[in-house]
């Protein structure tokens, strides 16, 4: 919907799922929709964490649907309960980037869709077709272990710009080093700051349950 460099031959990928988000108080007439819908519930996986993330999948299509509740919790937790309004059909620019950055285990397709969001739309304030700078701000500067995945990924999108052919545009190159030097810059809140002196001897990441069907 916003990156048409996601039909790019070295940024085609597949999908194989389908991510929601809604808020706490809109969670309880799910279940019933999806199951209009001719999907299935995974009974077991949403009574265990309906709070925050449900399940469901459709067998005649061979896809599932994660629904978040008021925040993604992966890798990291990313609180998007007051962003929710900004974009009428997906989560502002700034937050699907972050969304792929929080990613400790990421893959080849997440680092696909980051190169995408970078080609495609600049770095600046505000959330019209721009990647808000304040809002990554907000997030990197206040959260070590956010910000700690984040570095590892940024080094992982530049090995794999070469790899793809795309080293060579400025354009992600330049967002990338703006992103960079944006971080590094900021002033970090005293949280940050403390459990950076941890630094890596104690993990800054979870590992997220996958729900997949055979």
């Amino acid at each position: 919907m916003h990156s048409p460099s996601a039909e790019h031959r070295a940024l085609q990928r597949t999908y194989g799922d389908l991510d929601f988000i809604t808020l706490a108080r809109d969670s309880g007439a799910l279940p019933s929709l999806f199951v209009d819908l001719g999907y299935t519930p995974d009974a077991e996986f949403n009574t265990l964490h309906g709070h925050q993330r449900l399940y469901f999948w459709d067998s005649a299509n061979q896809r599932q649907v994660d629904v978040f509740v008021d925040t993604l919790r992966m890798s990291h937790t990313l609180d998007l309960r007051q962003r929710l309004h900004v974009e009428r059909r997906t989560i502002p620019l700034a937050d699907l980037l972050l969304t792929k950055l929080q990613i400790y285990e990421i893959n080849e397709k997440d680092i696909r869709d980051i190169i995408a969001l970078l080609r495609d739309h600049p770095l600046g304030s505000g959330d019209e077709e721009t990647i808000n700078v304040d809002r990554l701000l907000a997030i990197l500067t206040a959260d070590w272990g956010f910000y700690r995945t984040t570095v590892k990924n940024i080094a992982l999108v530049r090995e794999a710009l070469s790899e793809n052919g795309l080293a060579e545009e400025p354009d992600i190159v330049g967002r990338l080093d703006e992103l960079e030097r944006a971080v590094e810059a900021a002033p970090k809140t005293r949280a940050w700051k403390l459990r950076a002196l941890i630094g890596d001897r104690k993990p800054w990441y979870e590992l997220p349950e996958e729900v997949r069907r055979d």
